[in-house]
């Protein structure tokens, strides 16, 4: 299949060498599955991938029958998709059972009794793949709280997944590309609405494990939001975006959320993890909340309310991250952060054990303490 056009700053690295030809790819693997096209005579085709190719490129003509599979019984517990067959590969990489279940095909996913979300046609996996590099090649260096080293788009949680692919689809910057990532935020907000009560914190409750992966979608649903915003050039007079009311009450519940568990407490952070634990994988850990803080902060201090509620100043403040939340240092090296091997390097292995390079376990170098000289309840002026 042809490479698809991308309007990134820097061109594809992988260039095709065959007589003639000369096409682009992002991604190595995605060159090699094009020039072996080149080299054989019949091409073996996926029906699933084929159909919604025939839908997105060749509208004219008619898909092949559909031959979508009902998810397994364990899959539609977890609101995965499922790709059919017993045991079906997320069981048998589980380990556990799998039989089949009354719910759902591969076009419709169950968010709860009753709401049903239609799934758009989605590209094959191999371009879907383009815009994950677009988000880490463009919008990580900006907004760098996901690791790229352990992104595994074969593990992680599939809202993060197509969080992710919703921003490298904006950034792409074509009208299609635009309207389909708009669309599939929609669709990926209301999910996150609707289950709210699966990751909602209601409660003050530190000794739980955090839904880092969950908390890193709704972030990212936040930060499109500023995107439409902006094309509606809807800002107040102090700078910020006036964010949809819906949008901006998701904002306020993950602070809460995230207030309420305790997640920005460096002590917090350490406790999530046993004293056997690996030292990297701990400072990969606080590494990956730390930045995820900083992001939220930076967020909230653009966003406000698309009507004003007639609160005050200092209570619509109070309901969004401050400076005071952010009991823990500042990340460490960007160089550790943004190295794509993996997480045993020996690079990662030397900055987490030489905690002396920064100590977090210091309060007096903590991010809340400098609230207390750059704000004061008796001077009003929003500056940072």
């Amino acid at each position: 299949m042809p490479p698809q056009p991308l309007s990134c700053s820097s061109p594809p690295p992988f260039q095709c060498d065959h007589p003639g030809c000369g096409a682009k790819y992002r991604r190595k693997e995605h060159l090699n599955r094009h020039v072996a096209s080149h080299s054989r005579g019949d091409c073996f085709s996926c029906p699933d991938l084929l159909r919604r190719h025939i839908r997105i490129y060749h509208p004219d003509r008619a898909p092949p029958a559909s031959r979508a599979q009902k998810a397994c019984a364990a899959c539609h517990a977890r609101k995965e998709r499922c790709y059919g067959g017993f045991p079906c590969s997320a069981c048998q990489k589980r380990g556990i059972a799998c039989s089949p279940g009354k719910g759902e095909s591969q076009e419709e996913h169950i968010v709860d009794n009753n709401v049903q979300i239609s799934q758009q046609p989605h590209p094959p996996r191999w371009i879907a793949l383009d815009y994950v590099d677009i988000y880490f090649d463009n919008f990580h260096p900006k907004w760098p709280f996901l690791h790229q080293g352990t992104f595994d788009v074969t593990k992680e949680p599939c809202v993060l997944i197509q969080s992710v692919i919703m921003i490298g689809l904006w950034i792409e910057g074509s009208k299609k590309s635009r309207d389909a990532a708009t669309d599939l935020h929609r669709s990926l907000s209301t999910a996150i609405r609707t289950q709210m009560d699966r990751w909602r914190v209601s409660n003050q409750n530190q000794s739980t494990s955090w839904p880092m992966a969950t908390y890193q979608s709704v972030l990212l649903q936040c930060i499109f939001a500023l995107f439409l915003a902006g094309e509606r050039a809807a800002i107040d007079l102090n700078l910020r975006y006036r964010i949809q009311d819906d949008e901006y009450d998701l904002l306020v519940t993950l602070v809460e959320s995230c207030r309420l568990g305790g997640i920005f407490s460096y002590p917090n952070m350490l406790a999530q993890h046993s004293s056997a634990a690996p030292l990297t994988l701990v400072w990969l850990s606080i590494e990956e909340i730390k930045r995820f803080g900083l992001a939220l902060y930076k967020v909230c201090r653009l966003s406000t309310r698309l009507e004003p509620t007639g609160a005050d100043g200092s209570s619509a403040k109070s309901e969004l991250l401050t400076l005071a939340d952010l009991s823990f240092g500042m990340p460490d090296s960007d160089e550790a952060w943004n190295s794509i091997s993996g997480v045993g390097s020996e690079a990662r292995q030397e900055v987490a054990v030489q905690t002396n390079l920064r100590d977090s376990q210091d309060p007096t170098g903590w991010i809340s303490q400098s609230s207390s000289v750059l704000s004061n309840a008796r001077v009003a002026f929003d500056w940072i």
